[in-house]
């Protein structure tokens, strides 16, 4: 049912594990290009105009197919890079890598603690 896509039930579960650990997690919209390139500076405007405050290239469509298969579904997006798009920021492969890496151990316990939970 794409009337929520994501569970309600996982997601506040998935918060309250995150807070138990003193994780920082947050709530938004996320939108999903083809990529494979980091977006525009005219892409960020559009996606900001749009009210989507993460952009990336995956998990929606894993989302339509999972929830098309009667699968409950629950998502995590680390935030690797801020493409304001409107600084002459150039960001690398290494550095959206490295910020997965740090956040790594946090997600680990997150999804192990959820798995635990239902």
């Amino acid at each position: 049912d794409m009337s929520e896509p994501y569970k309600k039930h996982l997601i506040e579960k998935a918060k309250v594990i995150a807070v138990t650990h003193g994780f920082d997690v947050k709530e938004g919209v996320y939108v999903a290009v083809t990529g494979p390139t980091f977006e525009t500076r005219a892409e960020y405007k559009m996606i900001h105009i749009m009210g989507c405050d993460v952009v990336g290239m995956s998990t929606v469509q894993e989302c339509i197919v999972a929830n098309h298969a009667g699968m409950q579904v629950f998502a995590m997006s680390v935030v690797t890079d801020v493409g304001l798009g409107t600084e002459h920021i150039v960001i690398t492969h290494e550095e959206v890598l490295e910020a997965a890496r740090h956040a790594e151990p946090k997600l680990a316990t997150i999804f192990k603690e959820l798995v635990a939970a239902i």
